[in-house]
Parts: structure tokens; C-alpha cells; sequence
């Protein structure tokens, strides 16, 4: 789906109020804790796991790579002990 692309052009636009207008205050919004932020995507990511989704699913796709991410350390862990048992 294409949008419409003043609305794009204006999504990607930073405004920065330099002054605020008489009688008014300028007012910013705190961001999210990035914390926050990866647990909701995760929980969202694994809520979607459960839907019956196409072959090649950008979302299960995400899943698949962030799950390979956590892991890793303990994969990593793995591989030195499967190693270490090897040479003995």
C-alpha cells in the first residue's frame, strides 16, 4: 500500500518550536524506556508467532532473527563445552 506522499514527506519532517506562541508552553514528550520498548515489541513478536501467518512473514522472519539473538550467548556457551568434552 502506498501513502500518500504529502503525508510521508511531512511524517519525515523534524519541526522544532523555537519560541513558544504567547499564552502558550512548549511541551515535549518524554520518550519510552527502551526497555519498555523491546519487551513490547518482543511481546507483540511472540503473540503474532501464534497467528497463522504466509510463507516468508516479515514479522515471523523478525521473530526468528531476535530469538537467534537471545540465544546466542547461551549457544556460544554450548559450543565451548561441547568442545571442551571433545579434547578430554
Amino acid at each position: 500500500m502506498h501513502s500518500d506522499p504529502l503525508i510521508s514527506e511531512l511524517a519525515n519532517q523534524t519541526f522544532v518550536a523555537s519560541e513558544a506562541a504567547p499564552g502558550h508552553r512548549v511541551c515535549y514528550i518524554e520518550a519510552a524506556p527502551t526497555m519498555n520498548v523491546m519487551f513490547e515489541q518482543w511481546e507483540y513478536l511472540l503473540a503474532h508467532d501464534s497467528q497463522a501467518c504466509p510463507a516468508g512473514c516479515r514479522d515471523c522472519i523478525r521473530r526468528r532473527e531476535i530469538e537467534g539473538w537471545l540465544l546466542q550467548p547461551f549457544r556460544a556457551n554450548e559450543i565451548r563445552q561441547q568442545g571442551t568434552s571433545l579434547a578430554a
